[in-house]
C-alpha cells in the first residue's frame, strides 16, 4: 500500500467504528491523517487475531481507561464485527478483575446505551445454584487448565498466608465464578486477561498468563497481538512494556 492508501484504509476503519470525519476530536492540523495511517490502519488493521477477537483488547483497554465516548463507538464496532452482545458485556465483567468495579460499571452502562439504540436486550441467566465446594472445585479445574503445575506459585501459593487470604476468594469467585460464565470461552477470556494486565502494567500476572495462554489455543503471535491491540487506547509505552514482559516469558519458558 502507498501511504495515501494506508490513510484511506485507516479512515475507513475509523468511520466504520463510529467516528466521522467531522468529529471535533479530530479537528487539529493533520491529526486525522496521522491517527488514520498509524493507529487505525497499521495497528488496528493487523489480522493476527480474527476481527471479532481483535476488538476484545480494545474493549478491555477502553474499560480500563474509562473513555465512555470511545467505548460506545467500539461497542458498536464490536457488534458489527460479529461479536455477540453478551460477549461485549462479558469482556467488561472480566475487566473488573483488572480495572475495578467503577470502570466496569461505566463500560456496561455505555454498552447498554448502544444496545438500547439497536433494540438489543439480554435475558437473565438461570440462578447459579452451585455450592461453595462446587465453585472451589470448578475454580481449581480452570486454574489447572490454564496454569498447569505453575498454578500454586507466587501470590497463589497457599503457603503465603498474606496473599492467599485474598487469593483464596479469587479462586472461588474469579476462576470458579467469573471465568466460567457464559458469553466468552476460555480463550477469549485469556485475550481479555492479557489486554487487562497490559493495560494495568501488572507485569507479574502478565508474565504468568502469557505462557498460560498457549494452553488454551493461542499462538505466541496472538498473545503478543492481544497486547499490541491495546496500543491505540493505552498508548505505545504501556503496550511496548507489556510486549517486553511477554517476550521474556516466552524466552524463560523456552517456547
Amino acid at each position: 500500500m502507498t501511504r495515501e492508501e494506508n490513510r484511506n484504509a485507516g479512515a475507513g476503519r475509523r468511520r466504520a467504528a463510529g467516528q466521522p470525519d467531522d468529529d471535533s476530536g479530530l479537528n487539529a492540523p493533520d491529526y486525522a491523517a496521522y491517527v488514520d495511517e498509524y493507529y487505525h490502519q497499521d495497528i488496528s488493521g493487523r489480522d493476527i487475531l480474527p476481527a471479532d477477537d481483535r476488538v476484545i483488547p480494545a474493549l478491555t483497554a477502553l474499560c480500563f481507561r474509562g473513555a465512555e465516548k470511545a467505548t460506545e463507538r467500539m461497542v458498536g464496532a464490536a457488534l458489527d464485527a460479529g461479536l455477540e452482545p453478551r460477549a461485549v458485556i462479558e469482556i467488561f465483567i472480566q475487566s473488573a478483575l483488572y480495572s475495578g468495579l467503577p470502570r466496569t460499571e461505566e463500560a456496561i452502562a455505555a454498552a447498554n446505551r448502544v444496545f438500547a439504540a439497536r433494540g438489543i436486550s439480554l435475558p437473565d441467566d438461570p440462578e447459579d445454584t452451585r455450592t461453595v465446594a462446587q465453585m472451589d472445585a470448578d475454580g481449581a479445574a480452570v486454574m489447572a487448565k490454564l496454569h498447569g503445575p505453575r498454578q500454586a506459585g507466587g501470590y497463589a501459593s497457599p503457603d503465603n498466608t498474606v496473599t492467599f487470604s485474598l487469593y483464596q476468594g479469587a479462586i472461588r469467585h474469579g476462576y470458579g465464578q467469573l471465568w466460567v460464565r457464559p458469553g466468552l470461552d476460555l480463550r477469549q477470556r485469556v485475550i481479555a486477561a492479557i489486554a487487562g494486565f497490559t493495560s494495568a502494567a501488572l507485569h507479574d500476572s502478565l508474565r504468568k498468563f502469557a505462557f498460560s495462554a498457549l494452553n488454551v489455543g493461542l499462538s505466541k503471535e496472538q498473545v503478543a497481538e492481544a497486547a499490541i491491540q491495546t496500543a491505540p487506547w493505552n498508548g505505545l509505552p504501556i503496550a511496548l512494556n507489556g510486549l517486553t514482559v511477554i517476550s521474556a516469558a516466552f524466552d524463560e519458558a523456552g517456547v
